[in-house]
């Protein structure tokens, strides 16, 4: 599992090559007014842990945290240790690491930007195991049909067979993306962990507010070939994976910027939230617009646009939600049918996906510090055709202002029970939850 998170204030030390962690890196309260904000992915693994394998069976095998904060540091927990060679004597280095009954372990801690982090995410490494198919032009030009045939059959019953013995296998992470105030995009190795690659935003396109790897890694069908970042200007920038060269500048937003991006798990298409009210559905086959569609305006002489504040996809793709003002939106791609259409109390910061056999939730952060979880789907026959189904997980706070104590950012966690999400409140505490028995 690979999981990202924005967070507040983190003090650290790192060197220019290799980025880890030591005796001095420490995660005081926030201290600065800015809110934190987070974005998660995940991926169940077989990967060996040693004496980090974590048994519940509600949680994934793997788990990876990396957080960017408004001091423009990057830092990153695992529950597989990494230790540098020269590193592995270091009394002070054994102390940190001792085992101390958690399974996140501080990994890395490095200065990444000049500025806030605005936004991240993580590509899974491609297994090396796992052949890859080539053409057989070689064999076209061969004049000898039947013998033909018969190397080709052989070649694929060999080359199936190679593929289900490393059919169980799954990608680790691989490559981290960051987004900063800074105008910046920065590449890094989680593997190697070291820095690969920075590039800045094309010209006159402002920073970057929210990115993707495209297909994203919540993905199995295949590993990401793209990344897509949408920047202040309004525009989204398709990059090529293999040399970070831009491919498409596709325009659609006007100048507010893009809020928000999901990439379709199939990589092919992707929607994207503005601050101008539009919800875009791009084709990345062809780089162009596909739909658009404009929220409804509010205000007295409904001129003020909705800001789109968080839009996702379900992991089959068949459904999307998103959520602007105290609204929450889910609906079934194929028939365009509101699944869900709820007006909350409080403001609606983001959405996550949960769910297993019993159903598919949305979970909302929101501004008053609740966390209702709502069901999506079919009522019973017996039910009214207006009851919605939901719990508060988290009650909402007691008071004018929420403070410290908002939620404003909520990821689900792929693998294990299906329910659990990552939250994170203005007060820079991030938490993972069992959203289970809410549902």
């Amino acid at each position: 599992i690979a999981i990202k998170i924005i967070i507040t204030n983190i003090q650290c030390a790192c060197d220019d090559d290799d980025f880890y962690c030591n005796n001095n890196v420490t995660t005081p309260a926030a201290t600065k007014k800015e809110e934190p904000s987070i974005t998660v992915l995940s991926r169940q693994t077989s990967a060996t842990m040693a004496k980090q394998t974590i048994t519940d069976p509600r949680f994934p095998q793997r788990l990876v945290i990396v957080a960017g904060t408004y001091d423009g540091v990057l830092a990153g927990w695992d529950t597989v240790e990494h230790v540098r060679e020269q590193d592995k004597n270091d009394i002070e280095l054994k102390l940190l690491r001792r085992n101390d009954g958690t399974h996140l372990k501080l990994s890395f801690a490095m200065a990444a930007h000049e500025g806030s982090v605005r936004c991240l995410d993580i590509s899974t490494a491609t297994s090396p195991s796992i052949p890859v198919k080539h053409g057989d032009s070689s064999e076209e030009k061969n004049t000898e049909k039947n013998k033909k045939r018969k190397r080709v059959d052989e070649s694929k019953n060999n080359e199936d067979d190679k593929v289900g013995e490393h059919s169980d296998e799954t990608p680790e992470p691989g490559s981290l993306l960051s987004g900063g105030f800074d105008e910046t995009i920065n590449v890094f190795n989680l593997q190697k962990h070291n820095q690969t690659g920075e590039l800045k935003t094309p010209n006159d396109l402002g920073s970057p507010l929210c990115c993707s790897f495209a297909p994203p890694s919540s993905s199995s069908t295949s590993p990401s070939t793209h990344a897509l970042v949408g920047l202040t200007s309004g525009k989204v920038v398709l990059y090529k994976k293999r040399d970070w060269s831009v491919q498409h500048v596709l325009s659609g937003h006007d100048d507010g910027g893009v809020q928000c991006l999901a990439v379709h798990p199939t990589g092919r298409m992707a929607l994207t939230g503005g601050r101008d009210g539009k919800i875009i559905l791009w084709d990345l086959m062809k780089g162009r617009l596909a739909f658009v569609h404009k929220l409804p305006s509010r205000g007295k002489g409904k001129g003020r646009k909705e800001t789109v504040n968080h839009i996702i996809w379900s992991d089959d793709g068949n459904r999307y939600a998103f959520c602007y003002g105290t609204k929450i939106t889910a609906r079934d791609v194929t028939s365009g049918e509101d699944l869900l259409d709820v007006d909350l109390p409080g403001r609606v910061n983001q959405l996550a996906f949960i769910g297993g056999p019993e159903g598919l939730f949305v979970a909302a952060a929101c501004d008053d510090g609740g966390l209702p979880v709502l069901e999506v789907g079919q009522l019973e026959e017996e039910e009214d055709a207006n009851t919605r189904r939901a719990i508060m997980a988290i009650e909402p706070v007691e008071k004018v202002v929420a403070g410290d104590d908002r939620l404003k950012c909520i990821e689900s966690v792929a693998g294990g029970s299906g329910f659990l999400v990552v939250i994170a409140n203005s007060g820079g505490v991030v938490s993972l939850l069992d959203l289970e028995g809410a549902a």
